[in-house]
């Protein structure tokens, strides 16, 4: 799910939708938090802001290692088909592929 959506809903104290990775479930929490503590003039603007800031560094953080776990998970599926099919050429050569591509995104982060 976008984080403007999350947004939206956290502000709005909506429930929290099911099936979110954990990234997003803690971001939606964290914001939903945010906004209460601010409306109840816990915290200030100006920590608000700061905070907010935080918040959307650890999500960021935690997306990207989601895409690292599904695409680990999508190798390993890889190769047990691989290893099942008695090592193909043709799939041998698309795992290769997708390795690649899966550490070239990785790397330039």
């Amino acid at each position: 799910m976008e984080i403007k959506k999350l947004d939206k809903l956290a502000k709005e104290k909506a429930p929290m939708p099911e099936g979110l990775p954990m990234h997003e479930q803690c971001y939606y929490i964290a914001s939903r938090g945010l906004y209460e503590q601010y409306e109840t003039k816990v915290i200030t603007l100006e920590q608000a802001k700061r905070e907010k800031q935080e918040i959307i560094k650890a999500y960021e953080m935690g997306k990207d290692q989601w895409q690292l776990f599904i695409g680990i998970h999508e190798i390993a599926d890889q190769l047990k088909q691989l290893q099942k099919d008695g090592f193909n050429t043709a799939l041998e050569m698309e795992i290769l592929e997708s390795i690649e591509c899966f550490l070239n995104q990785k790397s330039r982060h």
